[in-house]
């Protein structure tokens, strides 16, 4: 499917630069990128855009600005009165990206696909060839299984995320006290194909939600597409029986949030391949900095918008690709599993 067309506008550079970065990030090709001054010197006639985006911070006076008029007038939708964009690294970056998304979306017809559909799942059936890391000695004569999970990981994932987070399960040797919340932007209808798909050859039980069904030890639990959900004070998950909030379900988000309101320092989060910057603004709020924040290496993934935003977020704290993501979980949830149990000697 070809990527909608966009052309920009802005007269100033960093604004042309960001507008340009942010739409690329949601998967628009962005043919021209430019100042209206130098657009009236061009034939834009053979573009064939799907929109345009106009953003205008000088004043200028009426003469110059038909060139305005006659794109108001003409076929494609304008996309105009933005607000200026903060820099990447600040906190209302990730919340202004969404509005702009969610602006271009309701101006055009053709939007980019932001969640995978059951083809790629076909694919996945195959066992990944990578091999397991083997189980730390702390654990080896532990059995967690049916124990509730004190550690949980968030995995959030959208375009090419199931690969990657499929060979990342499959690296994990089984055994380990923790637990994950697998979130992965997908068509709804292929909720269940999924959890039976990436579970297939791990080491862990991958299940869909059931509200107040403990999480375990050695479980996946596949974050529902279509309603909300969070933990009580018991750390049981409950339906909020509303959808998600933005424009995808779920929300990865308010995913990361919600379970950061119970898990606190006891969860981390892993941002893999995909569309767009879900998470980036979930992690930015997180008060503490000792709490985990990685990221798929942007070279290993399907696409690398998504963790891609995170790492500019500056709080990405590991980068990896997804056997390297594994590796790195085992060595953290060994280390804190013996800061914790080690008998201290005086």
């Amino acid at each position: 499917m070809a990527l909608p067309r966009v052309g920009i506008l802005a007269d100033d550079r960093l604004q042309q630069h960001l507008l340009k970065s942010a739409l690329i990030h949601f998967g628009f090709d962005v043919v021209i990128n430019t100042d209206p001054q130098r657009f009236v010197l061009l034939d834009h006639t053979e573009m064939q855009l799907d929109a345009w985006l106009v953003d205008l911070r000088q004043e200028d006076d009426e003469e110059n600005m038909q060139w305005l008029e006659q794109l108001l007038d003409g076929d494609v939708p304008v996309l105009l009165g933005l607000e200026k964009a903060p820099q990447k690294t600040c906190a209302t970056y990730p919340k202004w990206e969404k509005r702009l998304y969610g602006k271009m979306r309701e101006i055009i017809k053709v939007t980019p696909v932001v969640a995978e559909d059951v083809s790629v799942l076909d694919r996945l059936n195959t066992p990944t060839t990578t091999p397991r890391i083997p189980l730390p000695g702390v654990f080896a004569n532990q059995d967690f299984s049916g124990k509730a999970a004190v550690q949980v990981w968030v995995l959030g994932a959208s375009l090419g995320g199931p690969g990657a987070v499929k060979d990342f399960l499959d690296a994990l040797p089984g055994g380990l006290p923790v637990a994950f919340i697998y979130a992965q932007h997908i068509d709804p209808r292929f909720e269940e194909t999924l959890c039976k798909t990436i579970g297939r050859h791990a080491q862990y039980q991958l299940k869909n939600f059931v509200a107040g069904e403990v999480l375990n030890c050695g479980e996946v639990l596949v974050a529902p597409i279509s309603d909300e959900f969070r933990f009580d004070g018991d750390g049981l998950p409950r339906s909020l029986e509303r959808s998600w909030p933005g424009p995808y379900g779920p929300s990865i988000d308010q995913v990361i949030l919600n379970v950061n309101e119970y898990f606190g320092q006891r969860a981390g989060y892993i941002l893999f391949s995909g569309m767009g910057n879900d998470g980036s603004e979930a992690v930015m709020s997180l008060k503490d900095s000792k709490v985990p924040v990685w990221a798929q290496a942007p070279q290993s993934c399907a696409n690398a918008s998504m963790p891609e935003s995170a790492i500019e977020t500056s709080r990405v704290n590991y980068i990896g690709d997804p056997y390297q993501l594994a590796l790195q979980l085992v060595n953290c949830v060994k280390h804190s599993w013996i800061n914790i149990h080690e008998p201290i000697h005086h």
